[in-house]
């Protein structure tokens, strides 16, 4: 999908599709590219609007609940509110006057999330953008669940600064064997036919098993370098 066909919200990074007129942190220089809606420099400012929204809502308006949540972000005079509240409460479980807390993480994630598909018709962004909205507004992710944002935007078992780790833990592995099978050849018969073929090619073996620790901790230092400039984190 072209920049130029995704919805209104996604392109302005706004997908809270909130107006202009407050002067709301991370806020573009240009906004002209929107006569109505706010135009924001990068989607974790739109996601954080969209939560300050809804804290507002709960601490100086006393709103706490999905029906009230909708009556005042999606007025019935102007939208289908019963079914935008519908909506959002069967994705978050609750009854549409039941109380819920705003600035809990997981009630204010579930709901930005279903505020952005319904708005937009899609919810593109991972967990990641998402738990960097919700940091901004004052909701901090618990760490288990910014570890699993982590894990979703890329694999830990698929870097290869991990890769590389485990490259040089097995050369230290080889290297610690090898020292203890030198080291109890002679007093352990099995392992003596072993120790004399490591003392006979010592010296090339040793400067193998530094190359390789050398080599893998080299590949670690180039996977952190090249994922940072990648904008990986």
């Amino acid at each position: 999908m072209s920049k130029q066909t995704l919805p209104r919200g996604i392109r302005l990074h706004n997908p809270g599709l909130i107006e202009k007129g407050d002067p709301w942190q991370g806020l573009a220089d240009d906004q002209s590219a929107d006569p109505r809606f706010a135009v924001f420099e990068g989607p974790e400012w739109g996601i954080r609007a969209i939560a300050r929204v809804l804290i507002t809502y709960q601490d100086k308006h006393g709103i706490e609940n999905i029906s009230g949540i909708v009556n005042r972000w999606a007025p019935p005079g102007e939208n289908d509110s019963a079914s935008y509240a519908a909506h959002l409460a069967r994705h978050l479980r609750v009854d549409l006057h039941q109380a819920i807390d705003f600035t809990d993480y997981e009630t204010a994630r579930h709901l930005i999330e279903v505020i952005i598909h319904h708005e937009n018709g899609l919810q593109p962004y991972d967990a990641l953008t998402i738990n960097e909205g919700l940091r901004l507004a004052g909701i901090r992710p618990p760490v288990e669940a910014q570890h699993a944002a982590l894990e979703e935007v890329r694999p830990l078992s698929r870097t290869r600064t991990l890769r590389a780790g485990r490259a040089a833990e097995a050369a230290g592995g080889v290297a610690l064997i090898s020292g203890a099978i030198a080291a109890f050849g002679e007093t352990l018969p099995v392992l003596r036919d072993g120790a004399q073929l490591l003392r006979e090619n010592a010296p090339g073996l040793l400067m193998l098993i530094g190359l390789a620790v050398v080599l893998a901790s080299g590949w670690i230092l180039y996977a952190r370098w090249h994922d940072r400039m990648q904008g990986l984190r």
